[in-house]
């Protein structure tokens, strides 16, 4: 069963919240900082099959499972991690069970925030990377070309959630962490391919078509209000050239 959409953000509030990333300054030592570790779930069978998911509720193949053992053991062994505060995860199973992996390793708190879920992807859902990149190749071009901002408001359809609507969702639930946390804590966001590459867009700048992220990826956000710094990228890749994404 689809799950119900986040609401919708308006024009008007994209104008009034957004801030371009190069009118962000680092965190400094009289600003409280939460790290956030941005996490992609683990390999599912529709990955496996280069499938895109979206909002399809998918699984975690036993290959993502064991992504996520070995993933869990490597964020451990992160030192501002030793002492997690929370685990908040997407809704979809895929994220849940990548974070209930995470949980039990870190031994924290799973929390679920629907804030991280996957956006609906359209008519690409169940459709393979190959198919949809040469059958909509005239898109891809057309959206590579557009400067940064045009391409955050655009949506690969009508109807659909832009980047930009993507970020700030996850930027308010990241807002919404830093409030509940003392200086200096670590929590995790277990999320998916769009949102981190959303965020990683929006927040600090990057070309949002030639990022590439692999299953269980994940970033440091060290967030703080109006001031954020892009920390250690585990198989992430940003490009300046346009991917198979």
């Amino acid at each position: 069963m689809k799950r119900p959409a986040t609401a919708p953000i308006t024009e008007q509030q994209l104008n009034r919240r957004y801030v371009a990333p190069e009118k962000c300054s680092a965190p400094d030592s009289s600003t409280s900082v939460l790290n956030i570790y941005m996490c992609r779930h683990g390999t599912t069978h529709w990955n496996l099959a280069k499938k895109w998911q979206g909002e399809q509720d998918t699984e975690l193949a036993p290959e993502g499972i064991a992504q996520a053992e070995e993933t869990a053991k490597l964020l451990a062994s992160e030192p501002l991690l030793k002492h997690c505060k929370c685990i908040f995860t997407s809704d979809l199973k895929r994220a849940r069970h990548t974070a209930e992996i995470y949980g039990k390793q870190l031994g924290c708190d799973v929390v679920v925030e629907p804030r991280l879920r996957e956006p609906s992807l359209g008519k690409f859902e169940g459709m393979t990377k190959s198919e949809i990149y040469s059958q909509f190749s005239d898109l891809f071009d057309r959206l590579a070309k557009m400067d940064r901002d045009a391409r955050l408001l655009a949506p690969y359809f009508d109807g659909l959630e832009s980047p930009m609507a993507t970020s700030l969702r996850a930027e308010e639930a990241a807002t919404e962490a830093s409030l509940k946390f003392s200086q200096g804590d670590a929590v995790l966001f277990v999320t998916h391919s769009k949102v981190l590459e959303a965020v990683l867009a929006k927040v600090f700048g990057k070309f949002y078509e030639g990022i590439h992220t692999t299953p269980c990826a994940f970033f440091h956000w060290k967030h703080s209000t109006n001031a954020h710094e892009l920390g250690k990228l585990q198989n992430i890749v940003c490009n300046e050239h346009q991917v198979e994404q």
